[in-house]
């Protein structure tokens, strides 16, 4: 089955805890607990030997291992391991639907979903204020990221026509026309792929299924067949003579007008005309005329494929990746004269555990240099109100 759509629950890996312990010297206390081990974060790698998304389709929910907890000594956790999730080229990544990314090239990785970070233990957190601290960080949390993954294929010519215009069987016809080819059938609803031996390297041929007018605008299976385009070089549009409906020249604008209003940018590629079904006695003299079924007038198209040289031709398509996928450090909601402060950034000044003093004494002094008190005070905060960061609460005091 081919599957070029595909919808995935991710979670990261979350931070080992980091620990608290000391190594007496003397009189004095030492501290000497380890940090936390990173947990492992999940990524998209991009993979030439795969075609479609069939190999994890049936695996809704990937999940990356967790860092290990800190022991004593100076012993830190154990980093846990990264996943990689491997994909084809012409991979879209969708989050929240925007894209984030979009992957032609073989072997690139995307980061997609980062590891939790291993808390600090106290020998991490020895400061001049509090040269003995009792307390440590936990672990980040598991992020989770559900994704969208669309596939567009990466060929080097598409066929285009209307339903029953023979597309599949000239892709037979020209893949099979070489000793060394090699074919991925896939069901009749979708993508077929061909591997032509052409002149020069071979050539990836790619067979579409059957557009219908309003395809631009979704009808039939309009934006399932138009995607593919966009990675394509050249495009044949296969013709019908025999069509009751359209003659083969509305043929021809039907399908360059559903093209077209779907990506301008298809203009620049390349387009070979042929009229198939010549076995029928119908012929037009402006177009290549063919039978894929009895070979007619194919060597004429080969020679058509063959006079583009590939490896200097482009696909209207480039890659791209978002640089980063943070989301808001932090938001603020104000019930009555309470100041709820959400988000990463609340989370890394109150992930904490140890003696309560010194846990509430670094919340405050964390609090105090973080932006979050410029941003309360800009939306109208005053002394004697609460701000709650998690489950700790403190009165506003400037």
């Amino acid at each position: 089955m081919f599957v070029d759509n595909v919808e995935l629950s991710l979670l990261s890996g979350a931070g080992g805890s980091g620990s608290i312990s000391f190594k007496s010297k003397g009189t004095k206390s030492s501290p000497n607990g380890g940090t936390g081990g990173e947990g492992g974060s999940i990524y998209f790698k991009s993979d030439d030997s795969i075609y479609d998304f069939s190999s994890i389709y049936s695996t809704s929910s990937f999940k990356a291992e967790n860092g290990e907890d800190a022991g004593k000594d100076f012993q830190d956790g154990k980093n846990g391991n990264d996943l990689f999730i491997n994909v084809p080229l012409g991979t879209s990544i969708l989050v929240n639907n925007e894209k984030v990314a979009e992957i032609l090239k073989d072997e690139v990785t995307f980061l997609i979903c980062k590891g939790g970070k291993g808390g600090r233990g106290n020998k991490d957190l020895i400061a001049k204020r509090n040269p003995n601290p009792k307390i440590s960080e936990s672990g980040e949390k598991r992020k989770k990221v559900n994704v969208m993954l669309q596939l567009s294929l990466i060929t080097d010519i598409a066929i285009l026509g209307l339903p029953n215009s023979g597309k599949s069987t000239l892709i037979k016809t020209i893949t099979n026309s070489n000793a060394k080819t090699g074919t991925y059938p896939f069901t009749t609803i979708t993508p077929n792929l061909g591997v032509y031996e052409g002149k020069g390297k071979p050539l990836v041929i790619c067979d579409l299924p059957g557009l219908i007018e309003g395809a631009s605008e979704g009808v039939g299976m309009g934006d399932s067949i138009l995607k593919h385009l966009k990675n394509s070089k050249v495009l044949i549009l296969l013709l019908d003579p025999s069509n009751s409906e359209y003659s083969v020249d509305e043929q021809a604008k039907l399908i360059e007008k559903e093209m077209y209003k779907y990506n301008n940018n298809l203009k620049k590629l390349p387009i070979i005309k042929v009229v198939n079904k010549s076995d029928l006695g119908i012929e037009n003299n402006e177009y290549l005329n063919i039978s894929a079924i009895n070979n007619k007038g194919i060597n004429k198209l080969i020679e058509s494929i063959d006079k583009y040289d590939y490896s200097n031709l482009d696909t209207i398509n480039k890659s791209f990746e978002k640089i980063s996928l943070e989301g808001d450090l932090f938001s603020i909601e104000k019930h009555d004269n309470r100041w709820e402060v959400t988000g990463d950034l609340v989370d890394r000044i109150t992930n904490l555990n140890g003696n309560e003093f010194d846990v509430f004494n670094e919340i405050s002094h964390r609090f105090e240099k973080s932006e979050i008190p410029a941003q309360l005070e800009d939306m109208g905060i005053k002394k004697g109100d609460i701000i709650k960061l998690n489950n700790s609460e403190f009165e506003y005091e400037k």
